[in-house]
């Protein structure tokens, strides 16, 4: 078999076959081939060839690549380490090991020493990692790395793994069923089963964007579409230039290290625990906004103080079918506490939400409520969300202070505007410090129950997409990719010393804030980009624009030649998002992952897991003990895997 892409995911399905193959293959000689133009383990995201400062969000504690009790699958269990046990017990040999095979196949990984010598060696940094560090991306795909070689170990000496630096660019069909791969650099590949798992692939620019792209070209400017910033060729953005910025989530918090750190300035903590910056001169200034206004809610570090959340309760898969089934799409919500066309759909979210935040408060800070948790928690289960009732339980039995907002916390500055940037500016840092005290102070930890119920909330939310996805209408998908959203503002935000550093570029007068409702356009009369927004009555121009998020995987005009074949050859199904004219996904079937051929039979051979298909595209990587989806689809297609390779054996 064939596994097109070496990142997380291959790796992922490679340890479930390593670990599934003594109890289903009947002996006799394997192939395996992966193809990547990037090292196997960490794929192109995870690439040892970063800069040092280039960060996961995650803390090395909550980062595995391997199945544990919690997990409910058929195959064996095999238990490995977290990311910081690998960094304990193996890390600084491995990371060697990585940084000497990078460096012999020509890529730069100490190119950044220069600017921080004391960080530059992924040895160093294993040696030193903590549990709750956020470790760098190349010690990840170092990890990833060591992962990848031990499943490839684990297979019996018949079972042959090659990895092939080169891309995919052709799949077809032989006479005999066969699969041959066309390679880029000339060569193919034939193989009895293949299975795609690209990961992240590239977008593409729709017609306001290219549109930008023009108008930079002519004016002299630069424009830069969403895409993976660590990828963007960034030396358009001159030092001194004003860079219009649209986005605050992951990519700007990228393109803002980028932009400080990788320009040659450098963070440093005072005495009293304030981030300072110390500027090199090369920096643009960075004039950033977005929808919301306000950047993703910092990771949280702190601990529960008070009784475990438990299991979800309101948000469960169960609960969210019944909503679509009475109302699959209702029109504009009734309240403002509806980011959806489907009201019913956040209210469990939010109900969720609530129980994780109010439990905590009650149990670990039972000062600073006026009732028990018990006689709370019995009149909560009954009520709806946002109900009169609902609010004056929580009035009657909370400060203040201590009450849970959602509303304000996903759209602090709804209904605020400012006579001057200053101003704003000025907000913004107070709003930020707030938001990394929630994080980081231990009095805050309301807050973490109700990121760990919004966690669970989210696994169900996934569950319900790999089982249910083919089924749901264009307003259902609007709903729940809204939830989704909201999800990754509150969940999947930076390290607080990211928004810490957010904070030191703005008293440096390098960020400066644009607000909330962001709108950008070419001003053909004044050759340049203008930017408004609702948080502000007066205008900002600049010659460069940077549109920092993510592109939308884009399998029709997307960068990735073989999904891009396989569609114009009539060798696979499209499906597009709901208005949007870039952003389209391949098809395969929920559960089975099967590449739907435009027959709508799946095809027998071909399989595709990853954000650009629709039958498994949940993320790298898993936090232990949580039974995660990935870790059930990557054994339930492993087991199936071998068992059609050990029919085609046969055969």
């Amino acid at each position: 078999m064939a596994f097109v892409g070496a990142g997380p995911r291959t790796t992922g399905i490679l340890e479930r076959i390593a670990a599934n193959f003594d109890a289903l293959w009947p002996g006799g000689p394997l192939r395996i081939d992966v193809v990547d133009p990037f090292p196997p383990g960490g794929g192109r995201i995870w690439r040892p060839d970063q800069p040092v400062w280039m960060l996961m969000n995650s803390r090395a504690r909550d980062v595995t690549m391997f199945t544990d009790e919690s997990v409910e699958c058929t195959g064996p269990i095999t238990a490995g380490p977290t990311l910081f046990e690998w960094a304990a017990r193996h890390g600084a040999a491995a990371s060697a090991r990585e940084t000497a095979a990078a460096v012999e196949a020509g890529a730069a990984v100490e190119a950044a020493a220069e600017q921080r010598p004391a960080a530059s060696s992924l040895a160093t940094e294993a040696r030193s990692l903590a549990p709750d560090s956020f470790p760098s991306r190349r010690l990840a795909g170092a990890y990833l790395a060591w992962c990848f070689r031990r499943a490839r170990e684990a297979l019996p000496a018949d079972v042959e793994v090659h990895d092939h630096r080169a891309a995919a660019v052709r799949l077809s069909d032989e006479p005999d069923g066969r699969q041959r791969i066309s390679l880029s650099d000339g060569g193919s590949l034939l193989a009895d089963i293949v299975v795609l798992a690209q990961g992240n692939v590239d977008g593409s620019m729709d017609t306001a964007q290219r549109s930008h792209a023009a108008f930079a070209a002519r004016c002299g400017g630069a424009h830069l579409p969403p895409g993976c910033t660590a990828d963007v060729d960034l030396s358009a953005l001159p030092p001194g230039a004003d860079v219009l910025v649209s986005g605050l989530g992951l990519a700007f918090v990228d393109l803002m290290s980028l932009m400080s750190e990788g320009r040659g300035g450098r963070f440093v903590r005072d005495r009293e625990g304030t981030v300072r910056y110390e500027p090199s001169g090369a920096e643009p200034v960075l004039w950033v906004g977005s929808r919301r206004g306000v950047p993703y809610l910092p990771k949280t570090g702190v601990r529960l103080r008070g009784a475990d959340p438990g299991p979800v309760r309101f948000a469960t898969v169960e609960a969210f079918k019944a909503a679509l089934s009475r109302d699959t799409v209702k029109g504009p919500a009734s309240g403002a506490s509806a980011p959806g066309t489907a009201p019913d759909l956040w209210a469990l979210t939010a109900k969720e939400v609530g129980w994780g935040y109010y439990r905590e408060l009650f149990t670990g800070h039972p000062e600073r409520t006026g009732t028990s948790w018990a006689a709370f928690a019995q009149v909560y289960a009954e009520l709806d969300w946002d109900s009169p009732e609902l609010h004056s339980l929580v009035h009657g039995s909370v400060r203040a202070a201590d009450r849970l907002a959602l509303d304000t916390l996903r759209t602090p500055l709804s209904g605020r505007s400012f006579p001057a940037g200053g101003e704003l500016d000025a907000w913004m840092r107070r709003h930020v410090r707030a938001t990394v005290d929630r994080a980081t102070l231990p009095g805050h930890s309301p807050w973490a129950g109700a990121a760990r119920s919004l966690f669970e909330a989210g696994n169900q939310l996934a569950e319900l997409l790999v089982s249910d996805g083919d089924r749901l209408t264009p307003g259902a998908e609007r709903a729940l990719g809204r939830i989704s959203e909201f999800n990754s503002f509150f969940s999947s935000g930076p390290p607080p010393f990211r928004l810490e550093q957010l904070m030191a570029l703005s008293r440096a007068g390098l960020v400066r804030f644009l607000g909330a409702g962001l709108r950008v356009r070419a001003d053909a009369s004044a050759h340049t980009f203008t930017a408004t927004s609702d948080s502000l009555p007066t205008e900002r121009r600049g010659t460069c624009f940077v549109e920092a998020r993510l592109a939308a995987p884009d399998v029709l005009h997307g960068g990735d030649r073989l999904l891009r074949a396989m569609i114009a050859e009539g060798r696979a199904t499209v499906r597009r998002s709901p208005g949007a004219e870039n952003a389209s996904r391949l098809v395969a079937g929920e559960g089975d992952y099967r590449v739907t051929e435009p027959s709508g039979r799946p095809h027998p051979r071909r399989y595709a897991l990853g954000a650009f298909a629709t039958g498994g595209s949940l993320g790298s990587f898993s936090v232990p003990g949580t039974n995660a989806p990935f870790f059930r689809q990557n054994d339930a297609l492993g087991r199936r895997l071998i068992r059609q390779l050990r029919s085609a054996a046969r055969s």
